[in-house]
């Protein structure tokens, strides 16, 4: 079965399209009077503002969602934020799972690559096991919250907000209905940050990984395999995948906690486990989720550029994360170590990475920077705010993380234009952005001339 509208498209313009149609439809139900506490009709563009950051797991507004949105609207927002963290396609094909209607090999092909899967054999099984771990992470972090937030702000409002919060901080959205200080009130609450944290990373390492992770687990608890033999059985993608968030999560920490040791604006007056506990915590949420729990205006210019390399990098593929990805980084990383040690081929962890994984991680990696340059050099022509917080602010929307240093509210209306693009690219991809728009045709092998070898002298 096959959506009609979606026939004559290619994969990658599925993926695209599907996201506009959800963000264009979020953003006229967020104009209605009905999602606005004012009981009025909403501006067009910040409701499109809006949809696009949830619809992209950003976090980005332009008003505060708790007192803006009445429950409809922040009950939409939530959605958006579910489908986008699993993408359209993702939930139009578990609901022909569960109504037992075959999945057709368009709709296959596009899962194949939203999802970042090499083959789409067993793709009803990966599905099915997509949703079955959102709804456990979700639903585990939900009850978790509920034991701060009802106490506090009551029974039903407390489960509204644990309920929201978790599957914001699971699908890396950073949308919060708390108020207007995000998570700052929080901001010693160890329950609070740990389980934030650990729904941020859980969403953010990619379904297969956990998947394989399960089935290693599994067997270690039945006895099947030992530790060290299922820790060597790993994929290289997950080997990677394991290593780099390892890394991403620790060393920016540390370089945290030593820049905003003495900060009194941040966590200059914090005790020691307090310091390192949001040190860890802002770590974790530089990458790709959004949360703050103290303004992140007032952190400190190394701080703000150390947020800035995280949140280019991101999050791992096939996840709800956004950003390069940490294997892309690591891929390129491993190729100019093994140069550096005047290898000819990139082995990692006994496997060998091809040409063409490189030369794709190479061409993500100088797209988005591209992207990012453009958007930055055009807001700071139309912008009249610091150098640093566009950079800020660009790089967020593209990596959709959703930190900001306070200036969103006060974008205009080409730089709100510009943000929208930015997240909207930064969501699905931007190598699905570029194919999509071109019509690649396959040239036959004997239109293929192999040219002579030119030498170009480079660094």
């Amino acid at each position: 079965m096959d959506l009609k509208g979606f026939k004559k498209l290619t994969p990658s313009q599925n993926i695209a399209v599907s996201f506009l149609i959800v963000i264009v439809f979020g953003a006229f139900l967020l104009m209605t009077p009905i999602a606005n506490t004012d009981g009025e009709w909403h501006n067009i563009l910040n409701a499109l503002f809006t949809s696009t950051s949830a619809t992209c797991v950003t976090g980005l507004t332009v008003s505060v969602t708790a007192e803006q949105y009445t429950f409809f609207g922040q009950l939409v927002i939530m959605l958006l934020i579910q489908i986008g963290g699993l993408g359209l396609m993702t939930l139009v094909a578990t609901f022909l799972i569960v109504m037992k209607t075959k999945l057709s090999v368009q709709n296959k092909i596009a899962l194949k690559e939203m999802l970042n899967q090499t083959s789409f054999s067993n793709m009803k099984s990966f599905i099915v096991g997509i949703c079955r771990y959102t709804l456990f992470f979700e639903s585990i972090g939900f009850i978790i919250l509920a034991f701060v937030f009802v106490p506090e702000k009551g029974f039903i409002d407390g489960l509204w907000n644990a309920l929201f919060t978790s599957v914001s901080a699971f699908c890396n959205a950073g949308f919060d209905i708390i108020g207007s200080h995000s998570l700052a009130p929080y901001l010693t609450n160890p329950i609070v940050n740990w389980t934030i944290m650990g729904l941020i990373v859980c969403g953010g390492l990619g379904f297969a990984v956990w998947f394989e992770c399960k089935d290693k687990i599994v067997k270690i608890l039945k006895r099947e395999m030992s530790f060290r033999k299922a820790k060597h059985s790993l994929t290289l993608h997950s080997k990677l995948v394991i290593l780099s968030t390892l890394i991403m999560m620790i060393l920016p920490a540390i370089l945290i906690l030593l820049v905003e040791w003495d900060n009194p604006a941040t966590i200059g007056k914090l005790n020691v486990w307090e310091k390192i506990q949001a040190s860890m915590f802002e770590s974790i949420t530089f990458r790709t989720a959004g949360f703050a729990t103290f303004d992140n205006g007032l952190m400190e210019p190394a701080t703000k550029f150390l947020g800035m390399l995280c949140m280019f990098v991101g999050g791992s593929p096939g996840g709800t994360a956004g950003g390069v990805k940490t294997t892309t980084v690591a891929v390129i990383l491993a190729c100019v170590i093994c140069r550096l040690r005047n290898y000819d081929r990139t082995d990692v962890y006994g496997r060998h990475i091809s040409r063409q994984i490189i030369v794709q991680a190479t061409m993500i990696i100088l797209a988005n920077i591209l992207v990012l340059f453009t958007g930055i050099f055009v807001l700071s022509i139309f912008e009249p705010f610091d150098f640093n917080q566009i950079c800020f602010e660009a790089t967020s929307a593209l990596a959709t993380v959703g930190l900001t240093t306070g200036i969103t509210s006060q974008l205009s209306v080409l730089g709100k234009i510009i943000i929208i693009l930015l997240m909207y690219i930064g969501r699905i991809g931007i190598m699905t952005v570029l194919i999509s728009l071109t019509n690649r045709r396959k040239s036959s092998d004997k239109k293929c001339l192999v040219l002579p070898e030119g030498h170009v002298m480079v660094g």
